[in-house]
């Protein structure tokens, strides 16, 4: 995916124009020739956040130590057990 580089001074002086190219593509805002911010559009930016969230939620089961008692659940198991906890406290 291409991405363009614009000066935030550009950005300021031409908004509409830099965040109809967002839409289409991300565009890297720079201050002193230093990338600070990407606009993107609002679709890209919900896939990104989903994927940093799966590469979060990934590493952090990894981390978790395995328990021998979980190998024997079945799916029924599984799913009694998620269902216990969606019940409101005190049903």
């Amino acid at each position: 995916m291409s991405q363009k580089t614009i000066p935030s001074r550009e950005v300021q002086n031409r908004f509409g124009a830099v965040l109809d190219l967002a839409k289409r593509e991300p565009v890297t805002v720079t201050q002193y020739g230093r990338p600070v911010v990407t606009l993107m559009s609002h679709e890209l930016a919900l896939e990104a956040q989903r994927a940093l969230a799966g590469r979060r939620l990934g590493a952090l089961l990894r981390a978790l130590p395995l328990v021998d008692a979980a190998e024997s659940l079945t799916d029924q198991d599984i799913n009694a057990l998620v269902h216990e906890l969606r019940q409101p406290a005190g049903v």
